[in-house]
Order: structure tokens, then sequence, then C-alpha cells
């Protein structure tokens, strides 16, 4: 049976490994939220500064699947 909360071609394990390359404590995002639709990694959540989203971004990106990352991490 189908889980109708998830959009049709998300994938739970995807989601759980890049939440798991971001739990870094020193990045310090807060509040981070991730889904993974049509291949592309949706980032959201709170990062102390530039530098921490940039590098969610880029860590998210490294994570074997991922063909592309929408951050749309806010800063501050």
């Amino acid at each position: 049976m189908q889980d109708d909360s998830l959009p049709p071609r998300a994938d739970r394990a995807m989601m759980a490994r890049v939440l798991s390359a971001l739990s870094d404590p020193e990045l310090g995002l807060g509040d981070l939220q991730v889904e993974y639709i049509e291949d592309t990694i949706v980032l959201r959540g709170r990062a102390p500064s530039e530098t921490a989203r940039e590098a969610a971004g880029t860590i998210a990106l490294t994570v074997g699947g991922v063909a592309g990352v929408s951050n749309r991490i806010s800063v501050g």
C-alpha cells in the first residue's frame, strides 16, 4: 500500500541518508527537513551562517543517488 502523504517518487531511505550526512552538530542546522522529489533533495530549515547553509547543500549533493539539491535553508 502506498503512503499518500509522500510525493510519488519520495524515497525515505534517501532522505534518511541525507539527514545522517547532515547530522554533524558543528553545522548547527536547526529543525532540518529533507524531501526527495524527482531525484532532487530539497532542504529546509535554519543555519547559523551562510557557510553552514552552503556546506549543507554540498554535503547533500555527495550522497549517492542525489542528482540535485534545492537548498531552501534560511540563515539566521
